[in-house]
Formats: C-alpha cells, sequence, structure tokens
C-alpha cells in the first residue's frame, strides 16, 4: 500500500472516530428510582435529556463537588450500581457503588450526599452520554443523559490527534491530486 493511501486511511479513521463521539443518543430513565445533582449550583434532573438541554460540567471539573439525592421505590438490598460517560465505543467508568452483599433497605441517598469528580473526564472535551444503573433485590434503574464536558476540543489529547489526522490527511490528498500523470 502506499504511503499516500495509508495516509489517507489514517485520515478516515480519525473522521469516524470523531462521528462515534460527537454523534450521541437522547436520554431516558426506566425503573423505579429517581434522583438529581447540583452541578456549579445549577440543579439537574431527568429533564436534561437532550443535545439542547444537556447537563453542563465546567472547564475547571478535577476536585469538583457534586451534591446528589437519590431514591428507589422497591425493596434495595444486595444493590449494586455506577456511572459512566459513553465515548465511542468504550465507557469511561466515573462511579460505583454497593459492591457487596447489604441487608440494609435504604431507599435514599443521605442528606448532603456528594461526589467529588476526580481526574476520569480531565481531559475529555464535548457532549456525551452518561448512562447509570442501580440494581437491586426489589427491582432495578437505568438512565441516560447528556452531558456537555466544557473546554477547548484542542488542549485535549484526542482533540490534537484529530487535528493532526486531519491535517495529515488533507496533506496526503493533495500531494495525491498533484502526482497524478494526465
Amino acid at each position: 500500500m502506499s504511503l499516500i493511501r495509508r495516509i489517507t486511511a489514517v485520515g478516515g479513521l480519525g473522521l469516524a472516530l470523531v462521528l462515534m463521539v460527537a454523534l450521541p443518543a437522547s436520554a431516558s430513565l426506566t425503573g423505579p428510582c429517581s434522583g438529581s445533582a447540583t452541578i456549579a449550583g445549577v440543579e439537574y434532573d431527568a429533564s436534561f435529556d437532550s443535545a439542547d438541554n444537556p447537563i453542563v460540567v465546567p472547564e475547571e471539573r478535577e476536585g469538583l463537588v457534586i451534591p446528589y439525592e437519590g431514591g428507589i421505590t422497591v425493596t434495595n438490598t444486595n444493590y449494586l450500581g455506577a456511572v459512566g460517560l459513553v465515548i465511542g465505543p468504550a465507557t469511561v467508568n466515573i462511579a460505583t457503588w454497593g459492591l457487596e452483599e447489604n441487608d440494609d433497605d435504604i431507599r435514599s441517598t443521605n442528606p448532603g450526599s456528594q461526589y467529588r469528580l476526580g481526574s476520569e473526564v480531565n481531559d475529555i472535551v464535548g457532549l456525551y452520554q452518561l448512562t447509570a444503573f442501580h440494581d437491586a433485590d426489589g427491582g432495578n434503574c437505568d438512565a441516560t443523559a447528556m452531558v456537555k464536558l466544557e473546554g477547548n476540543p484542542l488542549s485535549t489529547p484526542l482533540g490534537l490527534g484529530v487535528t493532526a489526522g486531519t491535517v495529515i490527511s488533507a496533506a496526503g490528498l493533495a500531494a495525491a491530486g498533484m502526482s497524478r500523470k494526465p
């Protein structure tokens, strides 16, 4: 395979990656659960469910404290759950809970519950789908929402890689066009 074809293939792969990352699905909540969280003074719930109305996470997010509350209306013993951010074909795990047997039938979070956002999403910018689930003896819940991680895409490794791939592909296509003989 010629160098120009390889460059063009890499550029196409970069474009596919951008399209996978940039085309999130809409939100939903199924099961006997409810919940909300407050980020930078704004309270978010299941109504923040579209690309036009996402949950907004500020650019300075490492260590951000996110107060939250939630509840479930069925028996909540032997439970487990997780929250993750869908990025292309992968999910970045943000939080997990209840990974061991428990007999407590606690059906709501403690007042003042909060989560401190770590470095999991520091280098990620853009609009993504957030997924969550909670499984318990009495039933389960699944939720999705749209999340906008603010920041400059060119300040992230992925943004720089896609930009470099695009420039290299454009150069390869231009070189291929100029090297053709009539």
